[in-house]
């Protein structure tokens, strides 16, 4: 499998989610569904990781941005969960969804790095101990 297929179909969830998050923010869903993708998107974050580490020669750039982006996932969702419990005060609600935002559009920029990646610095297979016989 293509390595930059895996980070796209990840990147493309993401923007996805990106768009269901404007959709909840200005009351056309509920939350629900910006939540039950979230988690499509964190299980692609996780595929793409161990995708990543399974490379031989693993590129080091790409394992931390990886690494950083599940990590700033798990950090995403906890924001958007204090945004949730906080709607009984709108003005700090509203700050917690402008900074679950912007933290989105980071997220985002890491799977960009991640599908733009060089061709000579991504190997294009899987190590052939890490495959299953």
């Amino acid at each position: 499998m293509n390595s930059s297929l895996v980070f796209r179909v990840t990147g493309a969830a993401l923007g996805i989610q990106v768009a269901l998050g404007g959709l909840v923010s200005f009351g056309f869903l509920d939350a629900s569904a910006h939540i039950i993708w979230g988690i499509v998107v964190g299980i692609l974050a996780i595929a793409s990781l161990v995708y990543v580490a399974r490379m031989s020669p693993r590129p080091k750039r790409l394992f931390g941005l990886t690494i950083g982006m599940g990590v700033d996932i798990l950090i995403q969702a906890l924001i958007g969960f204090a945004a949730l419990a906080t709607t009984s005060v709108p003005t700090l609600s509203n700050a917690i969804a402008w900074f679950h935002l912007l933290n989105a559009f980071a997220i985002f920029a890491m799977f960009m790095a991640l599908s733009l990646a060089k061709p000579g610095e991504v190997p294009t297979t899987v190590a052939p101990s890490a495959r299953r016989p």
